[in-house]
């Protein structure tokens, strides 16, 4: 195991909505070995994602969008996830409230800190602040949908059984969303 590490190298591969890097980090094992590790890194900032959930009615509510790393992994033409969003030097809380109303047209005051998760570590420095956060009926203050003009979301209402069901079938495979639908799963946040 690494009980120390240092960044000793790095070269800009590409600039663009976020930076990829090729960067060199050493690396002190626990026994005192030194190695030198190079890899590419997608430098994605932080974000935050929320499942918003109706406890009364049995729901979840999730958004489908196009995502190009999907199209380019296996074709697929759209994901279905949980409300997330670029931090943009917000709180992630902060972040987590206003993705849900920009997305989902849903209002929510006080969302639930469940846990924090790397997406891919391997490759990415990205981190999802992710909550959980209960809503009404009376909550929903307009369609959602987004405001960027590279989202097209259709904001989709799934009873929370189903949710399950999608995960086993394939029809939800996002990471983010299946660890928080076990989270709500597991906390009992749906009865």
């Amino acid at each position: 195991m690494a009980k120390d590490a240092r960044v000793v190298g790095e070269a800009l591969l590409s600039r663009g909505r976020f930076d990829l890097t090729r960067t060199e980090i050493e690396v002190i094992e626990d026994d005192g070995s030194t190695r030198t590790l190079a890899h590419e890194a997608y430098r994605h900032g932080k974000a935050a994602a929320v499942l918003l959930y109706d406890p009364k009615r049995g729901v979840v509510t999730l958004v489908k969008q196009f995502r190009a790393g999907a199209y380019l992994s296996d074709g697929a033409l759209a994901t279905i996830e949980a409300c997330a969003g670029m931090l943009d030097g917000d709180a992630p809380e902060t972040c987590a409230v206003r993705e849900a109303l920009e997305e989902t047209g849903i209002v929510i005051r006080e969302p639930v800190h469940a846990f924090d998760a790397y997406m891919s570590p391997g490759g990415m420095t990205e981190k999802i602040a992710c909550f959980v956060a209960p809503y009404g009926e009376a909550d929903r203050a307009g369609k959602g949908g987004g405001v960027d003009d590279d989202e097209h979301i259709e904001v989709l209402e799934i009873p929370f059984a189903e949710a399950f069901a999608m995960i086993e079938r394939g029809a939800i495979a996002d990471a983010k969303t299946i660890a928080l639908l076990y989270y709500a799963r597991a906390k009992g946040l749906m009865g």
